[in-house]
């Protein structure tokens, strides 16, 4: 009754995978007349995922386990977002509180499961997944990597209600896409055929129709799974529509019947639980993991070699080794055998306390510390002064660079360091010639000084090689400053004797003129 119309499956299944998904979500989203709380996916439970479709036992069967659990064992089990939170809208209400969705689990399976897709993986024991109190020792799937697998007799259940998200809320509460959480559309096709629809499951779909009035189409209609992504419907496909299992078997907790150990697998014995059929089916229970004593060493580890740890399985007896790294050389404290100086390095050693063998390194030349004495070197005319350094190693450097000093010209010539002055006259031997024979022609007195000072300029304004070359002349300038100074003492004389009579003391004018002359050429220039 719940599929009228254009909603009937012969007319609805003819059109296209679009115009499908859209009816189907108008359906199940008009027919939704009662939202859902996320408290009603808790307090409701009993009815919701009752065992045997008796909810007045007060015992609901837990998803991934099959665990029959009780409401008062609330602690143990928890509401599972078949399509997780993180995937979808994040919330607790809408799609996160539909009761088509969210489903009691055991709570260490559904912590463990996280926010993983749903896929295939290695079943084996490292991937396996258990229940706890109260589902305790329960196999509930296996996980690896980003994904989680759950046991066959789960595989369709987990598709179809996420077929229901899918298409019931879509956006609405962020299911846009079946691959957020399926490992790819394949997977999901082939765990719906894998795993098909049960009575119990036919029976769940009609209590919550009851409660908030939609059904999820893909529960009576797994047809569609296959439509909706445009493919072919496999002919064999057990569908309520066809070849529901009307007769579903309703499995007890199973029993182990043969214990699981390090290097087998075990196995798990199901029966049914229906009046009359004693069906059984068996699942297989991964091999264990090795019980591995606290291990023994075998090979003590030295300072540089490594030693070995072998560890024995008390249940198979089965062994493994490791290796135990080398402890390392235990050295004391740094012996110097030789001091290093400012030219030769040095050596020290240190000792292992555990095997006795020696390190040895060498001690780096100390090196020089310089210590350095100074010469000035005054500046002259012509170069600067300057302060050298040197140190006893040889090692020396200049610096505290002072200007040169000016020239100091008297007569044409520097007195510090007897360069010409270049403002000067300059003359020649024929000027000196002529200068001497200037004192030949019977002058006196100033002009007989002044002869004679004029000689004397040109002569030292004269080269080296220009002087060798008038000596003999340069005698006769001699001898008239002789002659000059004795008349100038002799005159001195005479003034000295009227000075004393006319003045009473020896006032000297004269013999200035006469010994500056001396001086000039005898001390200067001789």
């Amino acid at each position: 009754s719940y599929y009228t119309g254009s909603n009937v499956y012969d007319v609805l299944s003819e059109q296209s995978a679009t115009a499908i998904q859209s009816a189907l979500s108008s359906l199940m989203k008009s027919t939704h007349s009662y939202k859902s709380s996320y408290d009603d996916c808790h307090y409701k439970a009993n009815r919701t995922d009752c065992e045997n479709e008796n909810g007045s036992s007060n015992k609901l069967s837990l998803i991934y386990t099959s665990y029959t659990a009780t409401m008062s064992q609330w602690n143990g089990w928890n509401r599972e977002h078949v399509w997780p939170k993180s995937l979808g809208g994040d919330t607790t209400t809408g799609g996160g509180s539909d009761l088509h969705h969210i489903r009691p689990s055991d709570a260490v399976v559904n912590s463990t499961r996280s926010n993983d897709k749903y896929g295939n993986v290695t079943n084996s024991s490292s991937n396996a997944v258990y229940g706890r109190t109260p589902a305790s020792g329960c196999l509930g799937g296996y996980s690896s990597g980003s994904y989680f697998e759950p046991l066959d007799n789960v595989k369709g259940d987990v598709a179809r209600i996420c077929l229901y998200v899918y298409v019931r809320w879509g956006s609405e509460w962020g299911a846009t896409s079946i691959t957020k959480v399926f490992q790819s559309v394949d997977v999901l096709l082939e765990w719906m055929e894998l795993d098909p629809v049960d009575t119990w499951e036919l029976g769940r779909n009609e209590v919550v129709q009851d409660i908030q009035g939609n059904r999820n189409v893909f529960i009576d209609y797994p047809e569609y799974a296959w439509l909706i992504f445009g493919k072919e419907v496999p002919e064999d496909l057990v569908t309520p529509s066809g070849k529901a299992q009307s007769n579903a078997h309703h499995w007890d907790n199973g029993s182990i019947t043969t214990a699981a150990t390090c290097t087998t697998k075990g196995v798990i014995t199901y029966t049914c639980t229906d009046s009359g059929c004693g069906a059984t089916k068996t699942e297989s229970i991964a091999i264990l993991s090795h019980s591995w004593d606290n291990g023994s060493v075998t090979k003590d580890a030295t300072c540089e070699a490594t030693g070995t740890k072998t560890y024995t399985c008390s249940s198979c007896k089965k062994t493994k080794t490791e290796t135990i790294k080398a402890l390392g050389h235990s050295y004391g404290s740094w012996i110097v055998d030789t001091e290093a100086t400012e030219t030769t390095a040095g050596s020290k050693h240190r000792n292992c306390s555990t095997c006795g063998s020696t390190e040895t390194l060498t001690i780096p030349i100390i090196g020089h510390t310089h210590s350095y004495s100074s010469v000035i070197t005054k500046p002259t005319c012509t170069e600067q002064g300057y302060t050298t350094h040197t140190c006893n190693c040889g090692e020396t450097y200049v610096d505290s660079y002072t200007s040169t000093i000016s020239h100091i010209y008297q007569n044409g010539t520097c007195v510090n360091c007897g360069s010409v002055d270049p403002s000067a006259p300059v003359y020649t031997v024929e000027d000196f010639t002529y200068y001497i024979s200037a004192l030949s022609i019977g002058l006196s007195g100033e002009d007989l000084y002044q002869a004679i000072h004029d000689s004397i300029v040109v002569y030292n304004s004269l080269s080296a090689d220009d002087k060798a070359s008038v000596a003999p002349q340069y005698a006769l300038l001699k001898q008239a400053v002789e002659d000059y100074n004795s008349t100038v003492i002799s005159l001195n004389d005479d003034a000295n004797e009227i000075n004393t009579a006319l003045f009473g003391d020896q006032t000297m004018y004269v013999n200035v003129l006469a010994f500056a002359l001396y001086d000039l050429i005898c001390k200067k220039h001789a």
